[in-house]
């Protein structure tokens, strides 16, 4: 049961950013204790320091594990020295973050690594935010770059901005940390997972550290090339990023899961993204399932969270969109199904999207009915039938060979955000040169008023 007061106090510091934790540090402990010209090491091991603060004994353990060029390793044994540095466990695990800098691989990386301390680490955890919203990103209609830290923060127990002129801001995050113990009826987390650190393998560590899947999705989001293999280096096994998108559930399902070799039926209707991954002739592919973009159900904000997760999940990027469509006229869901794709990605899709047009078994041809025709033209001209005999692998060497073709570049977040931006451009210039054309009209109307006069 924990104490109606901690006198001795172990915080664990958190974040990607190094002088934003170091100044964070600084101020618990009242001190200078953390400097700039610490980096290179702090990067690589976590850095423990104590100090008297109100009567009492604060141990600051500060690290940077979240940083994106860390590996899998690196992480693991990462946070066991963390562990071990704050036995018999922290009390809080204070969460360094910033509005303008948190992407949803960081939101990713973050659960992975709050896992790795405890599946309890998150009912541990106070999120401090180092920065102000910006107005000018709020203002944009998707808030593309801060959704992923506002999701976090409605899953999150506790947050508040860092105050460092407040006074009164220690007796703040000492006093949201005893809220803590005694809300968990604990003294302290107990990182349980490491407890025999010398004797377990990565392999088991990650085993006991949450939900098998998602523990998969977060490892795969940390590699930081598009090349990996099954133990994180065989140059044979290259990674492909699939997106299935259309507007028939039924049809991406059944893409889906003849690429990943798999007979399970999903008929319901989903409008969240869900990564599957598998293993084919020696190659990784990850499909995510795109939901429908046109659908009334959802807003315009949600459609683009949606649209910002499915890439997320495809890191580094998205190498082939798959459109599926049926060999028939194309029926009012999918023709807006369609629009909206265009609208969204613009014409940067082009060169990453293959339609595949599904054929009953029945009837097979390789003519195209006009509107098919023009769907392909103006997405770049790719397509492939497909029907229930279809050999996965003449798929994916098509595929592979569309990879090839763009020399393995790939439609990430980063692309995403440049669309948007073009498309704002685009609205802005269009509302420069409807004003001038108002503004003219009302010109030459003056004028002949002054002429009639």
């Amino acid at each position: 049961m924990a104490s109606s007061s901690v006198s001795d106090l172990r915080i664990v510091l958190l974040g990607k950013n190094g002088p934003e934790n170091n100044r964070v540090g600084n101020t618990v402990l009242d001190t200078a204790a953390f400097h700039s010209e610490d980096t290179s090491y702090s990067q690589q091991h976590s850095v423990r320091i104590s100090g008297e603060v109100e009567e009492r004994h604060i141990t600051v353990i500060n690290t940077h594990l979240l940083q994106p060029n860390l590996s899998h390793n690196q992480i693991i044994q990462g946070v066991k020295e963390c562990v071990s540095l704050s036995a018999p466990g922290p009390h809080v695990i204070v969460l360094v973050l910033q509005y303008n800098d948190f992407s949803e691989n960081d939101l990713q990386r973050v659960k992975y690594v709050l896992n790795l301390f405890s599946e309890k680490a998150m009912k541990h955890t106070i999120v401090l935010t180092t920065d102000e919203e910006t107005d000018g990103l709020m203002s944009l209609p998707y808030m593309i770059t801060n959704n992923a830290i506002h999701d976090f923060l409605k899953e999150c127990r506790e947050h508040f901005e860092f105050d460092e002129t407040n006074p009164g801001w220690h007796s703040e995050l000492f006093r949201r940390t005893e809220k803590i113990l005694k809300e968990e009826c604990e003294e302290f987390l107990i990182c349980d997972m490491y407890e025999d650190a010398g004797g377990t393998s990565v392999d088991e560590d990650l085993s006991r550290s949450g939900d098998s899947v998602r523990e998969k999705d977060e490892e795969e989001d940390l590699n930081e090339s598009t090349k990996t293999g099954r133990d994180g280096g065989d140059p044979e096994s290259v990674k492909l990023n699939l997106v299935v998108c259309g507007s028939n559930r039924e049809l991406k399902s059944f893409i889906s899961n003849l690429i990943l070799n798999q007979s399970e039926r999903r008929s319901e209707l989903s409008s969240e993204c869900v990564r599957r991954d598998v293993e084919l002739h020696g190659r990784l592919i990850s499909l995510v399932e795109l939901p429908a973009l046109f659908n009334t159900q959802l807003s315009e904000e949600e459609v683009m969270r949606q649209t910002l997760r499915c890439v997320s999940l495809c890191h580094p990027g998205v190498h082939v969109f798959i459109l599926i469509i049926p060999d028939a006229p194309l029926n009012n869901e999918d023709k807006a199904e369609i629009e909206e794709i265009q609208r969204i990605f613009i014409s940067r899709i082009n060169k990453h999207i293959m339609i595949l047009i599904k054929q009953n078994s029945e009837h097979q041809t390789e003519k195209l009915n006009e509107e098919t025709q023009s769907v392909i033209e103006r997405f770049g001209g790719r397509h492939h039938f497909i029907d229930l005999n279809t050999q996965v692998s003449v798929l994916v060497e098509k595929l592979e060979q569309m990879v090839e073709e763009n020399s393995g570049d790939c439609f990430s977040t980063e692309t995403l955000m440049e669309t948007q931006m073009e498309k704002m451009l685009k609205s802005d210039e269009m509302k420069r040169r409807i004003h001038s054309l108002e503004t003219w009209f009302q010109t030459q109307g003056n004028d002949q008023k002054i002429g009639i006069d």
